[in-house]
């Protein structure tokens, strides 16, 4: 097909993005029922979203409004559940649409980055022939268990009928086809666990009529006063249980030379002593006024001399939780564990990103463990490797016999997550364990709870069987579609025939994934190495050829690290367009963990876009895919993903010319802002915007075979990327323009002065030239003047009955400051949506001056200001919805 005739797809052209970004927040809230159930994988991307742009990636757009919206409505409804599946009516429909298009056959899809097997599972959702690889085996076997091992065994029976525990508990889709796997998968996980019992049950001693939820430590280390010496516990914080009416909390005491640790609780009121931590990693000895700062804890860690101390034991009885003391028998218990095998000292790579433990001698992935956690988890991953004979045993064929045991070997590396020294316990609102890698880092703890896994709280084993299980129902039941998941390098992943790459490739430095990966590597390889003896070769994940900008990986230099990811993306991406159908685009996702622009952010995007031009790809479209969980406030330091870009791209046509950088500057100027007003329009979060602008903005760029500056020079991706932002600035600038005096002088008031007070006549100096007067500003209640000074209304105090409608001069500033207030310090989205439904024509305007006052904010590190606008604009579309409503209720009021 030659350029001159190839149609564009409908990504290319339109996206119904509330309804995809509406779909993916119900998929990130949800917390049980979804594949990321089955095993902790990194920044993974919504099913929906993935469903939605694979199917507009293989349709042609219509070039008719008619027959387009008719398009978009099928994808509104592949999306319509949010965190569920679709009907079937229309999954078949979308299925018969996708065999019109390519009546030959359907084209492959190929994920060379596969991560959590989101793009597969929903690849093959759409009866597409499927294949993916990764370097990593952890994300290989997460994709290959989902979408290359499962599907074929849906409907099969049970080996155990009438013997399965609990086998009711599973919601399992379509007429429960996983149910005979399900049953057999808790079947056998029962043998696991009766097993590890009888050879652990030496090491787990409870008291009469308690059954322990979890066990909490704390590192101790001794005074550096020599005149003291006492060993202190290294607590972040005495409580143990903010529950209402039932605190508990822990007393430390002097006595003689140690250090008595009480257990208070059951009380309804009262709290705790402030804990000994006085910094990050600095700690008050328990006795006398020295200091145990960080350099200090680092050697004593180094040297071996941090202990370990059981400061409280967490149990019911009956239906009652306690906090006690624990015994001398159980705090003694890791003295009786047998010697730790070698295989516990696979190497940590202690200078890997966001990898703090080393600095405190944690260097081997058993380090990480207490002994009887090791023991633990060796005794459970030994079990299931030697289970899966026993299932062909008992009449399982080999097919069956695989999903079992691969099934309960990633039960194991989710034990590893609850049963390490990394997990936290959470003591609000409920009291409980959080698993451990919750932030993709390894950062130093010093009190951590062990879970009992033979308990019935979070972290025991059936529990964590069970919640895996709660993945099966998103596993595709397309019937024709294959998929084959394989270990192996982008830079050589290839399709059978061409077809469709679609991918979510590595964040630059954002995640250290093979490091951390062998965090659950070391255990699923003692699980599952003669199941998939293809992945465990080696003691420890591939690092030499990882895609990822790690600096540790290139001497510590951050300019060769770059260097190497341009380059690999670059091979990477010239690789994968050899392997696209001619009619169909590239798929690349990118994010970063930061919440702010910056040169960091700057250096990521440059990266993977300098890749891309390099590889000779076009970007011919560009979308935000919201990837929060909620209208969050963006705290400082957050590293979550917020938006992810998705790039359209295809190769670069031949006959592409060069053009001058002012010509570009010019096209930036002409074509940005009505792409900036398409994604404000989309909700785009503010602290997101940057971000997404450089999608539209690079697809001018990259239009061009090269962009040359007035020596005849090529301009570079970094380059093109500051002007994109200043031109992104223009934007926003004269969006101001379109706003009301009164909001427009309060723009460029609070720019300088933010809420404070300032001199009156420098006000009428920069009121007059709006065409208006102070007493102007001060009638329409943006600002107050007082004894020769002026100050900005919108921050407090506002009243909770203003409507525009009663309002002499309304303006935009006003109906952002209600807004924001009434959403965040008032009763929430009802009350704001109320508010928003009688905005009428101050809609737009309002909506514009959010996203100013954001950059604003933004650029002036306004970090409180910045997160309000920001979540007024993530709840924007749901109070527009909401307001829209006839009658809306809040607190019991109809208006």
């Amino acid at each position: 097909m030659s350029e001159t005739t190839r149609r564009r797809k409908l990504i290319e052209v339109a996206l119904p993005l509330d309804e995809i970004n509406a779909a993916c927040k119900a998929d990130k809230d949800r917390k049980t029922g979804t594949i990321r159930n089955l095993h902790k994988w990194f920044a993974p991307m919504p099913l929906p979203a993935w469903r939605a742009l694979l199917f507009a990636s293989l349709i042609d757009d219509p070039e008719d409004d008619n027959l387009r919206v008719g398009l978009l409505d099928l994808i509104k409804r592949l999306v319509a559940n949010g965190a569920d599946l679709p009907d079937d009516e229309t999954l078949v429909e979308a299925r018969d649409r996708l065999e019109k298009q390519f009546p030959d056959g359907l084209p492959p899809v190929l994920d060379p980055f596969c991560g959590g097997g989101s793009t597969l599972i929903e690849s093959q959702r759409l009866g597409l022939p499927t294949y993916g690889s990764d370097l990593n085996p952890v994300p290989v076997l997460i994709s290959r268990t989902l979408t290359e091992t499962l599907p074929p065994l849906a409907a099969r029976p049970a080996l155990h009928k009438g013997q399965e525990p609990e086998s009711g508990l599973f919601s399992l889709g379509p007429s429960g086809r996983f149910s005979g796997l399900v049953n057999d998968v808790m079947h056998y996980a029962e043998l696991v666990r009766a097993q590890a019992l009888d050879v652990l049950e030496p090491y787990y001693e409870t008291l009469a009529g308690e059954s322990p939820i979890a066990w909490l430590w704390a590192r101790t280390a001794a005074c550096p006063n020599p005149t003291c010496g006492v060993v202190t516990p290294l607590l972040t914080t005495y409580w143990l249980s903010k529950k209402s009416g039932d605190r508990a909390w822990l007393v430390a005491e002097p006595d003689g030379q140690g250090i008595v640790l009480r257990v208070v609780s059951g009380r309804a009121d009262g709290a705790p002593a402030e804990s000994l931590k006085i910094g990050d990693g600095v700690f008050a000895c328990a006795r006398c006024d020295a200091t145990l700062d960080g350099p200090y804890l680092r050697a004593e860690g180094k040297a071996g001399r941090l202990g370990l101390r059981m400061i409280c034991v967490v149990a019911n009885v009956g239906k009652k939780r306690i906090y006690r003391s624990p015994t001398d028998e159980e705090s003694s218990v890791l003295q009786r564990i047998p010697t730790d095998a070698e295989e516990f000292d696979v190497p940590i790579n202690i200078d890997g990103q966001s990898i703090r433990v080393g600095l405190y001698g944690m260097t081997s992935w058993g380090s990480l463990m207490n002994s009887r956690q090791r023991l633990t988890l060796a005794t459970f991953a030994d079990l299931v490797a030697a289970n899966r004979e026993r299932i062909i045993s008992d009449g399982g064929d080999e097919t069956w016999a695989t999903a079992i045991t691969t099934l309960l070997g990633l039960a194991v590396g989710k034990m590893a997550q609850f049963s390490s020294s990394m997990a936290i316990w959470r003591n609000q609102p409920q009291a409980k364990t959080e698993a451990a890698l919750s932030t993709h880092n390894l950062p130093m703890t010093w009190d951590f709870p062990e879970v009992n896994v033979f308990g019935t709280s979070v972290g025991d084993w059936r529990g964590l069987v069970k919640t895996a299980l709660r993945a099966l129902p998103f596993v595709s039941d397309a019937p024709t579609a294959s998929a084959t998941v394989i270990q192996g390098d982008a830079r050589s992943a290839t399709l059978p025939s061409p077809g469709l790459v679609a991918t979510d490739p590595p964040y630059f430095d954002a995640i250290g994934y093979a490091d951390i990966s062998d965090f659950f590597y070391v255990w699923h390889r003692r699980a599952l190495r003669t199941v998939h003896p293809d992945l465990y070769g080696t003691i420890a994940t591939p690092k030499n050829g990882e895609l990822t900008a790690v600096a540790s990986r290139h001497g510590n230099n951050k300019r060769e690290a770059q260097r190497y990811f341009i380059e690999g993306f670059t091979e990477t991406f010239r690789n994968l367009k050899g392997q696209l159908l001619p009619e169909l685009p590239m798929l690349v996702v990118y994010a970063s963990k930061e919440q702010k622009a910056g040169k960091g952010e700057e250096t990521r995007w440059s990266a993977i876009l300098s890749a891309m031009i390099a590889a000779d790809l076009e970007i011919t479209g560009s979308w935000p895919i919201r990837g929060t969980t909620e209208a969050r406030m963006v705290s400082a330091g957050t590293n979550a993903v917020s938006s992810y870009i998705v790039m359209v791209c295809r190769p670069r046509s031949q006959s592409a010319q060069t053009c001058s950088l002012a010509d570009f500057n010019r096209s930036l100027r002409r074509e940005l802002g009505s792409a900036v007003r398409d994604l404000q329009a989309a909700s785009i979060l503010p602290v997101d915007l940057a971000q997404a602008a450089m999608g539209p903005g690079m697809q001018i760029f990259s239009r061009y075979r090269a962009v040359l500056d007035q020596s005849g020079a090529r301009v570079q991706v970094d380059q093109a990327l500051r002007a994109i932002n200043s031109a992104l600035g223009e934007v926003l600038d004269e969006q101001e323009g379109d706003l009301d005096s009164e909001s427009r002088f309060a723009v460029r008031w609070w720019a300088t002065h933010g809420w404070a007070p300032g001199a009156f006549g420098e006000a009428d100096k920069a009121v007059r030239p709006l065409g208006i007067s102070v007493d102007d500003v001060v009638r329409a209640q943006v600002a107050t003047s007082h004894a020769n000074k002026v100050q900005l209304l919108g921050r407090s105090g506002l009243d909770r009955d203003w409507i525009p409608s009663n309002d002499i001069s309304p303006t935009a500033w006003e109906a952002v400051h209600h807004l924001a207030d009434r959403l965040i310090d008032g009763r929430g989205e009802l009350e704001a949506a109320r508010l928003m439904g009688e905005l009428g024509p101050l809609q737009d305007p309002a909506m514009e001056l959010t996203y100013r006052l954001h950059d604003i904010a933004a650029k002036s590190s306004r970090t409180s200001d910045q997160e309000r606008y920001n979540a007024l604009i993530s709840a924007w579309s749901e109070l527009i919805k909401l307001g829209s409503t006839a009658a809306t209720t809040v607190a019991g009021r109809i208006f």
